[in-house]
């Protein structure tokens, strides 16, 4: 794993003990909770044991967000960065940000791959305390530069989720066209693709046994990252090559868009500002700005990227292509969230189309 998804979900492996690290909820304190290292759990509680990782308030610093308590987050106990702080878990609090605030660091070890995590206050690795390999050990934070141990080592599983959340809510509603053909994130991928295929055999011109393989293989991978990010929905909308087309441009294009639910340093009016200085001082090369939509104030950004394999829906060729996404960020009134709700595709030409059906599925937006 050479890459780490920001919303993904992660199992965190010490390296040396073989333990994993646990979020241990506090009976008397309902916002707090310490952390442990113990060995991987079945069933529900498996749950306090998978961390989110979030992307934090500047490029290359992530919160890790744990899974069963989701509106808690990894930090040293106290808010310190001194050496040898143990960690615990709490329920985010703007005024100490960079507590909550780890740096993903990727070494190469004789046996493969894995990560140290570095706290953004004091600079220091995550450890164990003790070195100890007995369950139940706690994580600390821990000063020493001059040596690399595997007890600083983490291996990051990442745990792709089978449902639409997997404790994902968003307190709203919208309308989305019913051209779209949605994801069913609590169906099998086997139901999926069947689903898929199905719409693909009533279109004009019957798609080649190729194209129907790209087909399926771009939307199992669509599934996967996007139930990784914690998505409520997805959809895609196959659009038809334009009349008169030359035959190189013959195949479908597809609009893909999604709703993302994503954390927030802020829960009122001024979440949009601060987010959209972050987001430009973190894509220079995208257009971003703060609009307003009958919900309220919202951040868009629109971005290309050049991608080395075609995403076309129904091509597959080795020329790159170009991917414009557009994404209208959307605060959840008090809470520490947003609603991410974008749309990707590489039909340039019918840009200003796109852009339409994503500015009338946001203008349905209600609060609930």
């Amino acid at each position: 794993m050479s890459d780490l998804i920001e919303g993904g979900q992660y199992l965190i492996k010490n390296r040396k003990t073989g333990q994993y690290l646990t979020g241990k909820p506090n009976p008397d304190r309902a916002e707090h909770g310490t952390v442990e290292l113990q060995p991987l759990r079945e069933g529900e509680a498996r749950r306090t044991q998978l961390w989110e990782l979030r992307q934090g308030n500047a490029q290359g610093r992530f919160m890790l967000r744990n899974m069963e308590r989701r509106q808690t987050y990894l930090h040293p106990a106290g808010h310190s960065g001194d050496a040898s702080t143990l960690l615990e878990e709490f329920v985010y609090e703007p005024d100490h940000a960079d507590s909550y605030m780890w740096e993903v660091l990727n070494e190469t070890t004789p046996d493969g791959e894995v990560w140290k995590l570095k706290c953004v206050v004091g600079g220091r690795w995550l450890n164990v305390v003790g070195h100890s390999h007995d369950a139940g050990a706690q994580a600390e934070v821990y000063d020493d530069d001059s040596e690399t141990h595997a007890y600083r080592q983490w291996m990051l599983e990442r745990v792709p989720s089978t449902k639409a959340g997997t404790g994902v809510e968003l307190p709203l509603a919208f309308s989305v066209p019913e051209e779209f053909l949605s994801l069913d994130f609590a169906a099998s991928a086997e139901e999926n693709t069947n689903l898929l295929l199905a719409r693909l055999g009533t279109l004009e011109r019957t798609p080649s046994q190729e194209e129907l393989a790209h087909a399926v293989l771009a939307q199992q991978t669509m599934y996967e990252m996007l139930t990784a990010a914690g998505a409520v929905y997805a959809g895609v909308l196959l659009a038809k090559p334009p009349a008169g087309a030359p035959p190189e441009k013959q195949h479908l294009s597809s609009l893909i868009l999604s709703v993302i639910a994503r954390p927030s340093e802020l829960a009122n009016e001024h979440t949009v500002t601060r987010l959209a200085r972050t987001l430009g001082a973190i894509h220079p090369e995208a257009e971003v700005g703060v609009s307003r939509l009958p919900s309220g104030p919202v951040v868009l950004l629109t971005q290309d990227s050049k991608v080395e394999k075609p995403v076309n829906l129904l091509a597959n060729d080795d020329q790159p292509t170009v991917v414009r996404q557009l994404h209208v960020f959307v605060p959840i009134p008090g809470r520490l969230a947003m609603a991410d709700f974008s749309i990707a595709t590489e039909n340039l030409a019918e840009w200003d189309h796109c852009v339409d059906i994503l500015a009338g599925v946001c203008s349905t937006i209600a609060f609930t």
